[in-house]
């Protein structure tokens, strides 16, 4: 299977706290893919904001992290052994500047994580979802899911992915994250981060 779908991710409890820290979280201009480099102009790119990575608390379970990492874990019955996660939105005005409005760049993501995946928080279209290819070298994508208010989405880190490019909504709020969900891929996380 190329990807897995969880529609009504959170439960609502948990989506009301996630949207208050995307609400009031602090978002910096950034760029997507950040695996090629496109200058000092970051409107050459996919332009995007994106909030710092959310990080655990193990004294409040009430935070983004620990929220995403137990609803994940009881939704799909697999462990964790790494989480990184943060908010992302791109501004439509924004994108339809750069030159990759509606232009199909797909990438892949970090390999010492297993798996890759976004949970979106608005728009209720194909064009605001995100495309998957079999190989980074198509434009044309072999599979499309459209946006879904609450609907995660999720993929091993190596399928060529991209957004749609031709957003429909004012700005595409989404939650990012990447996994290690197996324990050798762990081995090397911690070897590669000398733990």
């Amino acid at each position: 299977m190329l990807f897995h779908i969880i529609d009504d991710f959170y439960d609502l409890n948990n989506l009301g706290l996630v949207m208050v820290n995307f609400m009031n979280l602090h978002f910096d201009k950034t760029y997507q893919s950040q695996d090629t480099y496109y200058g000092a102009e970051r409107m050459n790119a996919y332009p995007c904001y994106q909030t710092v990575k959310c990080k655990p608390n193990e004294q409040n379970n009430l935070n983004p992290h620990s929220i995403l990492k137990n609803t994940f874990e009881r939704r799909t019955n697999q462990k964790i052994f790494v989480l990184e996660t943060f908010f992302r939105k791109t501004k439509l005005d924004e994108l339809k500047n750069s030159p990759s409005w509606n232009q199909h760049k797909p990438h892949k993501d970090d390999v010492l994580f297993d798996v890759a995946g976004l949970i979106y928080f608005n728009g209720n279209s194909l064009k605001d979802g995100t495309n998957f290819y079999l190989d980074a070298n198509h434009y044309e994508p072999t599979a499309v899911v459209g946006a879904q208010y609450n609907r995660c989405v999720f993929y091993g880190t190596q399928l060529p992915h991209c957004p749609s490019m031709i957003q429909e909504v004012e700005e595409r709020w989404t939650q990012p994250f990447f996994l290690i969900t197996k324990e050798e891929t762990y081995k090397k996380y911690k070897e590669s981060n000398g733990t």
